[in-house]
């Protein structure tokens, strides 16, 4: 028979990892190189910054044939652009924040609880198929007839309670991420105009980071603001 496991802390978390923070294709923590940390199955590359701007140089015709005695000549490069870029680790958030540890244990009473009653159920029927074969030899066609058809709609209600107790507990769990996510995502928002990010992605794996990109981890802010919310409640 069909049982119902129980729900783990990664239940919650293999949703969270599919979903974007904030509109942007790059995210990780690289260095000045082009390295960055691992952490998801998907990667993207971070935007290059733009190269200096290069004056052009004056029509030929306006130029003196020679420079002045004494004078010197020189070009001065446009600073180069830094974008900064933030990433966040939606597991570690859903497993360490506040909020993402209430949704585990919540998630996890009603798993356990749906568990038991579709154990329950099953033993019923272990013991009502055990009954009807002790006394098969004993029957007649017509009672053999009508003991099957009993168990057989009892085999089904069980399936059915399996199958219910299955997308209840999807629709729970989707319901605690959604709303999870969008407390992060509104934190975030706020966070990177606070301090200034161009983009603050999800943690993902990055193949390459130009110079002109600055990122950080920053996870640990957002658990801290994302209970600090709770905590004001």
């Amino acid at each position: 028979m069909k049982k119902i496991a129980s729900l783990s802390t990664t239940a919650l978390i293999a949703v969270m990892l599919s979903l974007p923070v904030q509109a942007a294709d790059t995210a990780a923590k690289g260095s000045a190189t082009n390295t960055a940390p691992v952490a998801a199955p998907t990667a993207a590359a971070a935007p290059n910054a733009p190269a200096p701007a290069v004056p052009a140089p004056g029509p030929a015709a306006s130029a003196p044939s020679t420079a002045p005695a004494g004078a010197t000549t020189a070009t001065s490069a446009a600073p180069a652009l830094r974008l900064k870029i933030g990433y966040v680790d939606l597991a570690k958030v859903g497993e360490e924040s506040k909020e993402g540890k209430t949704a585990i244990v919540q998630l996890k009473a009603r798993s356990e609880k749906l568990r038991a009653k579709i154990e329950a159920r099953q033993k019923s029927l272990e013991k009502q198929k055990a009954a009807i074969e002790a006394k098969i030899e004993t029957m007649t066609a017509k009672e053999k007839a009508a003991k099957s058809k009993e168990f057989q709609k009892k085999v089904e209600e069980y399936q059915k309670l399996v199958r219910s107790s299955e997308e209840e507990m999807r629709n729970m769990q989707d319901k605690y991420t959604e709303t999870l996510f969008e407390k992060i995502k509104d934190i975030v928002s706020q966070y990177a105009v606070t301090h200034g990010y161009d983009a603050i992605v999800a943690k993902k794996e990055a193949l390459y980071l130009s110079p002109g990109v600055d990122t950080k981890d920053l996870t640990d802010e957002i658990v801290a603001e994302l209970d600090k919310r709770k905590k004001t409640k």
